[in-house]
């Protein structure tokens, strides 16, 4: 499972990045064209990284390449009598370079931002950052355990409040075990270095429905340093073709840290 961890500045948004109507119509078309190749098989999923907190712990295969977009994400928080809401358009191309390894570039292209309260009322948009990322996926001497290793560098290419939140580095470890029933558990774990300082982050989640084309999970993550945060979550995933994943989750922020509520709605694409 998936939400690569993103921490801003104030609140820790826990994996819930956001966007919405250019993306989205740009998804319809695509659905409408896969969605014909009609329901696929739940084992032949592709290992995408969204939702969740964490990321898959298995790699792309050679040559492979998917894109990851969320289409309607959002976090919101109240505090001290200011409401804060942030919308973010975060995609993620992943590219399989090897039996193990993989390239991701991620970008915050378009960032929504509103804050009442207090006398004030602003509406800002603006581009957030981009980031570069490897994944490597760790030798395993069982069929039903996988873990990779995924490190990554952000790209601080926004202007502030909406990116530019300067150099961070990500070094994250996602371990699964698969159970019966299409079940599985996983365990996410991640350090960070920034100009703010270090952080910390450790998530487990359990995949307790796995049924056809839909599953079903619940997760929690704990964090510390410029990662404090304390948050439980739940989400579904839903392969509507071979290729092509929805995903709907919530957060729900149980910290002062944290935000009040971070919610998403993905779609991932296996190009080829």
């Amino acid at each position: 499972m998936t939400i690569a961890l993103s921490i801003g500045p104030q609140r820790a948004n826990v994996r819930v990045r956001r966007g919405y109507p250019p993306m989205l119509g740009c998804a319809l078309v695509l659905l409408g064209g896969l969605g014909a190749a009609g329901a696929a098989c739940a084992d032949d999923a592709p290992a995408f990284d969204r939702p969740g907190i964490g990321f898959a712990s298995q790699t792309l295969p050679a040559g492979s390449v998917a894109w990851e977009q969320a289409l309607s994400d959002v976090s919101y928080d109240r505090s001290g009598g200011v409401r804060s809401t942030e919308y973010v358009a975060d995609s993620r191309l992943r590219i399989g370079l090897s039996a193990q390894a993989e390239l991701q570039l991620a970008l915050d292209s378009q960032v929504w931002q509103r804050v009442r309260g207090t006398g004030e009322d602003f509406r800002g948009h603006g581009g957030g950052d981009a980031s570069v990322g490897l994944k490597w996926a760790l030798p395993s001497a069982r069929d039903r355990f996988s873990w990779a290793l995924l490190a990554t560098a952000a790209v601080p290419v926004g202007r502030a409040p909406y990116g530019d939140d300067g150099q961070r580095y990500d070094l994250g470890v996602s371990a699964g075990w698969d159970l019966d029933g299409g079940r599985n558990v996983a365990l996410y774990a991640n350090l960070s270095d920034s100009d703010d300082g270090h952080g910390w982050t450790v998530s487990p989640s359990y995949t307790f429905y796995a049924q056809g084309n839909l599953s079903a999970y619940a997760e929690a993550g704990i964090g510390g340093g410029e990662d404090r945060m304390r948050a439980l979550g739940t989400g579904l995933t839903w392969l509507i073709a071979q290729r092509v994943q929805l995903d709907l989750s919530v957060l729900r922020g149980l910290s002062a840290p944290s935000s009040d509520w971070q919610g998403g709605l993905g779609l991932s694409v296996l190009l080829r």
